[in-house]
């Protein structure tokens, strides 16, 4: 698209206050523009209001055939009014500037858990020491290793459009990965069975039924089960999705997931681990477009949205710690479909958490180098306990195996002393193994009774 430089009046355009940025127009390239405008990619109402600020005239644009032509007045401008490259100044719409904005959706639902259920989740507090120390490298080191540039050239990048799956979106991406760190080939999973699995009817999902539903039926890859990614309708049905499907599900389904506290600290541990940690962020309006380090700047947070932490993914950048995170808005976001998440997203408590799909048996490192501990426990143990008790008997339970393996993992050389819901798991196993009703996690008289009998 071309303007004559009888309605130009100078070669830069100042884009408003709120951006202060400035379009050189004597320096920039048309190519391509025309097909992206086609395309719908340009905002041509924002790129209107612009041209009339620009020119002081009225301006409105008229589509001939497949070229969109300015129209000032009586004065109608186009290419063919250009005669040399001295009288011409060249616009290409920004991508950055004028490119749609993204048209958000509240993906993640807030949690409307009891208390009750919320004690069942599994905390990783319970197996590591989460304030490890950790060598941060910069942004620059991190993303010039050879492993990074493989991994970012490797795995794809989701397009979720106007549709509230983000959830669902994240989740496949996270079992695609951790197949890709099985089998070193990515392959990209589907978003759809996760999506039309969900619990509620309306858009989005909740954070806690994305974690069961990716531990219990899982998902396909793409190319046997596409995902539409058009419209709500589209993404929630399972027309198609035939038994075969739901048989490999199983197979690359995660096998457990586990809550990770919304501290950069403890995210960067897991992605340090070589883990990619799925969460949630809170955002208004104005915080998440189209740019690669996102800012705080709203009060009011409509939206809850659901991202992926890459493995190994944590730097500082501009003298920030920072964790790496693709996003599920396509290519044309970000760095390639991926952001920096700053320290200051944490501290003012937009994450809400974490979760980290892995088996547990996974996390069992120390068990067969733990010995037989002695040890008399005297009083009941119960969700929400953090004390030496717990701790011995995490010990013990991490000893004990049943056909699961072993009953609690030890992922560090110390157990932490925290009785959440992994320990209330491997209590329920340990009750199953011994015949020991009801069976509810509570470390009550009978259950002691066993423990001080094996442990004496």
């Amino acid at each position: 698209m071309f303007l004559s430089p009888e309605i130009i009046k100078s070669p830069k355009v100042h884009i408003g206050p709120e951006n202060s940025q400035v379009l050189n127009l004597s320096t920039i390239s048309l190519r391509n523009s025309r097909s992206l405008w086609n395309r719908g990619v340009f905002d041509k109402q924002a790129l209107l209001t612009l041209l009339k600020d620009f020119c002081g005239a009225q301006a409105r644009i008229f589509q001939e055939g497949c070229r969109p032509t300015l129209i000032f007045g009586e004065r109608r401008t186009s290419n063919s009014l250009c005669s040399s490259p001295l009288e011409i100044f060249k616009i290409k719409i920004m991508l950055t500037l004028f490119r749609k904005r993204i048209e958000s959706v509240n993906g993640i639902l807030s949690d409307i858990r009891i208390p009750e259920e919320k004690q069942k989740d599994y905390k990783i507090e319970e197996v590591l020491v989460m304030n490890a120390p950790l060598i941060w490298p910069t942004w620059e080191e991190w993303k010039a290793r050879q492993n990074t540039i493989k991994m970012l050239d490797d795995i794809e990048v989701n397009m979720q459009n106007r549709v509230g799956s983000c959830g669902a979106q994240g989740g496949s991406l996270i079992i695609g990965i951790n197949n890709y760190l099985e089998d070193e080939i990515f392959l990209k999973c589907s978003a759809k069975p996760v999506y039309a699995s969900r619990k509620n009817a309306g858009p989005g999902m909740y954070g806690d039924d994305l974690g069961k539903i990716l531990i219990t039926t899982g998902t396909v890859f793409e190319i046997l089960y596409p995902s539409p990614n058009d419209t709500e309708t589209n993404m929630s049905n399972l027309d198609g999705y035939i038994s075969a499907f739901q048989a490999l599900g199983k197979i690359l389904r995660a096998k457990s997931f586990i809550y990770v506290p919304p501290t950069i600290d403890a995210f960067a541990q897991i992605l340090a681990m070589g883990k990619p940690l799925g969460l949630t962020i809170k955002f208004g309006d104005h915080e998440w477009g189209l740019e690669m380090v996102p800012q705080i700047k709203d009060t009011i947070l409509p939206y809850g949205h659901y991202i992926v932490g890459l493995q190994t993914g944590y730097f500082t950048y501009q003298g920030k710690k920072t964790i790496f995170i693709q996003d599920s808005h396509g290519v044309n976001v970000g760095y390639g479909g991926r952001r920096i998440i700053t320290e200051d997203w944490f501290l003012n408590n937009r994450i809400l958490f974490g979760q980290l799909f892995e088996d547990l048996n996974n996390l069992a490192i120390f068990n067969e180098q733990t010995e037989k501990p002695k040890y008399q426990w005297r009083q009941d143990l119960y969700v929400g306990c953090i004390n030496e008790d717990v701790r011995m008997l995490q010990l013990a339970l991490a000893t004990i195996q049943d056909d699961e393996g072993y009953l609690f993992p030890l992922a560090t050389q110390k157990a932490t002393g925290q009785f959440w819901g992994i320990t209330r798991n491997a209590v329920q196993r340990f009750q199953i193994k011994y015949g020991i009703e009801p069976v509810l996690g509570y470390c009550g008289p009978l259950t002691r009774a066993k423990l001080n009998q094996l442990f004496n």
